[in-house]
């Protein structure tokens, strides 16, 4: 029972949140299983980030995850863990909306004060300084790196009010990264993150924490037309469609936060700052022809020499009341800038917003929220807050109201 039990137990400090109110199925001779899980309505115009509608017309969402966390002791110093979740999603009306995938398979071993070991599709530990402003409800940070991606090797450790850890990126095609723009993805080769923390004991309201941490990021080389980042239809007629993207040679990212107190209980204030660029050598045009004889895809290829260049500033601050209310706001503001090295130009702009949330846990495990988002001067042409910078300036503000259910 302990071997079968282990080979689907699954489980991370990360997740204490999760475990906590998880259904504990198993205990016995060192091992634990517990499944846990969160069934969520969300209704609103946030955009493609979240609804299916383009961001223009208020739609619903729905989605529901279940997970599997275990943990079983090897050792008297050892114990071996991991974390399975699923999760069901579901935008708009269309039956296409639909989407069954797999957020979390790791699984790694806990050395107790030594640290931790972990393998698998999880979100990089570069996550772990933006984490601070990360606290509203849905649409939150610009920085960070909260996708999900597999290839994964991590070793972390806490202690005496500290944190470190350090994280290797195998090869991975379609990496998904929200540092540059939302659901961009392309072919990693390798890759590395490091991070370091400090939090103190409670100052006047609350503790002081201090988090940085860096990403660099090395892109395949090229193949079959090349890594499809920034990949963007620029042309379609009946017979026609013209679809541009790049090959991206490298990605780093530093980001950096500070933060004053404990969410959800009295006052807290945190702010973040993230800079990331990217390279690109080759620029990518494909040509799809249809006719009556069928389908032709024609590629060119041209040398350059750009770069994509984001400096994301965040503050947020929230207080929590007794009762389980919880009101906050937060202010953004994302500088991008576009350099073409070769024929010596660039452009850049501003994309500026307000945030605005109430939530109230009705109980520990009952969640009912309001969310608006209000645009604070971005600059015409550049990514708007409703579709969380992804390239689609739909220029208006968001709203959204959601439940959610966690067990």
């Amino acid at each position: 029972m302990k071997k079968s039990v282990l080979a689907v137990a699954i489980a991370a400090a990360a997740f204490a949140a999760s475990a906590a109110s998880a259904a504990q199925v198993y205990d016995k001779d060192g091992t634990t299983l517990a499944v846990g899980g969160q069934v969520e309505f969300m209704a609103g115009n946030a955009g493609n980030s979240y609804f299916s509608n383009g961001g223009q017309d208020a739609t619903t969402r729905d989605r529901a995850r279940v997970n599997l966390a275990g943990r079983t002791q090897l050792t008297n110093g050892i114990a071996g863990y991991g974390f399975m979740e699923w999760e069901a999603n579901h935008m708009g009306t269309s039956q296409e909306a639909q989407a069954i995938n797999a957020r979390f398979a790791f699984l790694g071993a806990d050395f107790g004060k030594f640290g931790k070991v972990q393998v698998g599709r999880y979100v990089d530990p570069f996550e772990y300084a933006s984490n601070l402003v990360d606290v509203l409800d849905e649409v939150g940070v610009y920085g960070g790196n909260d996708e999900r991606n597999s290839g994964h090797i991590s070793y972390m450790w806490s202690g005496y009010g500290f944190d470190a850890g350090i994280s290797y990126q195998m090869a991975e095609d379609n990496y998904k990264s929200d540092l540059l723009g939302n659901n961009k993805n392309f072919n990693v080769d390798s890759g590395f993150s490091i991070y370091a923390g400090y939090t103190s004991p409670v100052v006047l309201f609350g503790p002081i924490s201090v988090r940085a941490a860096y990403l660099y990021l090395n892109g395949q080389a090229e193949r079959d037309g090349g890594n499809k980042y920034d990949y963007e239809v620029t042309n379609i007629t009946t017979t026609t469609a013209t679809a541009e993207s790049s090959l991206i040679d490298s990605m780093k990212s530093i980001d950096g936060a500070l933060a004053w107190g404990t969410n959800g209980k009295g006052f807290y204030i945190a702010t973040n700052y993230n800079y990331a660029k990217a390279k690109s050598s080759k620029d990518y045009t494909w040509t799809t022809t249809t006719s009556a004889s069928g389908t032709s895809t024609s590629v060119v290829a041209d040398d350059t020499n750009d770069e994509l260049t984001v400096k994301a500033w965040e503050t947020v601050a929230t207080y929590g009341f007794a009762n389980g209310v919880r009101l906050g706001a937060s202010y953004h503001f994302i500088k991008t800038t576009y350099k073409d090295l070769l024929d010596d130009e660039k452009e850049s702009g501003n994309t500026k917003y307000v945030q605005l949330i109430a939530d109230y846990n009705v109980t520990p495990n009952f969640k009912v929220w309001a969310e608006g988002l209000i645009d604070a001067g971005s600059d015409d042409g550049y990514p708007k807050i409703s579709s969380k910078f992804d390239g689609k300036d739909s220029g208006h503000n968001s709203f959204m109201v959601g439940a959610r259910y966690v067990f």
